[in-house]
């Protein structure tokens, strides 16, 4: 049924996998997960961002209250 062949073949193959895996984890992750970050807030700078403020008739939180009509739902 199992030779001692077929048993340290699939014993390799599983050691090669777990070798590959950690390979994979330890040093190609990592820079994609950092380059992915970084990604997301290039271009974006803190002057570009603003506070919403919540309009007290609708409750919608929108840029600039004097150019906000509320919608009647």
């Amino acid at each position: 049924m199992f030779s001692p062949v077929k048993i340290i073949l699939i014993v390799l193959v599983l050691v090669g996998v777990f070798f590959a895996h950690r390979f994979y984890r330890n040093t190609i992750a990592p820079s994609l997960d950092k380059a992915r970050k970084n990604g997301e807030f290039k271009g974006q700078s803190s002057d570009k961002m603003l506070d919403l403020e919540e309009c007290p008739r609708c409750g919608a939180f929108v840029a600039d209250l004097n150019e906000h009509s509320c919608k009647d739902k």
